[in-house]
């Protein structure tokens, strides 16, 4: 797990410039985008885990699911930075 410090270090990012995700009829979502183009790489957080930043900006639960994904130009790569929480069980 890691700060949000931390995963702009791993995405090699000063800033993350984000965009709310539109859908294709034009709805808002609970989402926001950094895309590289160059680099064909998205880098996505949830609206919630951002609030969550944002109220504690050394939170260290933080981590990056990646993802494969294929685009109307071709395939790609989706990072999303997830907010990890503490089990509510151990076995």
């Amino acid at each position: 797990m890691a700060t949000i410090a931390e995963i702009k270090r791993e995405l090699n990012l000063e800033t993350l410039g984000l965009n709310t995700v539109v859908t294709a009829t034009g709805e808002k979502t609970s989402w926001l985008k950094c895309w590289d183009n160059t680099a064909r790489v998205a880098v996505l957080v949830h609206r919630d885990t951002l609030d969550a930043i944002k109220a504690n900006s050394g939170i260290a639960s933080l981590g990056i699911n990646t993802q494969v994904k294929q685009g109307a130009k071709g395939e790609y790569v989706a990072k999303t930075i997830v907010l990890y929480k503490e089990a509510e069980e151990t076995l």
